[in-house]
C-alpha cells in the first residue's frame, strides 16, 4: 500500500477526533475558569465569591462595562446566596459582552 493512502486512510480519520477533542477541552477550561479571572479574585478558594472579594473585581470591570449597573453584587447574584458563583459569573460576562455588540 502508498503511504499517501495510508496517511488518507488511517492518520486523517485519527487527526481530526483528536484535534477536535483537544479544542473542545482547551475552549471548556477556558469558559469554565472565565478566562481566569475567577479564581483570582476567589481569595479563600472556596469556588465563590463574597461580597468583599467581589468588589476588587466590579471595580474593574464597571470601568470598561456598558452598562456599570450590572456589576453591583446583587444583580450578578442572581440566586440570592450571598455568593457568586462562577456560572453567576459566567453568565454576567455573557450579558456584558452581549451588550457590548448590541452597543456598536
Amino acid at each position: 500500500m502508498d503511504i499517501k493512502v495510508r496517511l488518507k486512510y488511517f492518520i486523517k480519520p485519527l487527526f481530526i477526533p483528536s484535534a477536535l477533542a483537544i479544542s473542545m477541552s482547551l475552549l471548556s477550561y477556558a469558559s469554565a475558569d472565565g478566562g481566569g479571572s475567577y479564581s483570582v479574585y476567589d481569595i479563600d478558594r472556596d469556588g465563590y465569591l463574597d461580597r468583599a472579594e467581589f468588589r476588587k473585581f466590579a471595580v474593574s470591570r464597571r470601568k470598561r462595562s456598558s452598562d456599570p449597573e450590572m456589576w453591583k453584587f446583587d444583580n450578578v447574584d442572581v440566586d440570592s446566596d450571598n455568593k457568586i458563583s462562577e456560572q453567576e459569573m459566567v453568565d454576567a460576562l455573557i450579558k456584558d459582552m452581549k451588550l457590548k455588540q448590541k452597543n456598536k
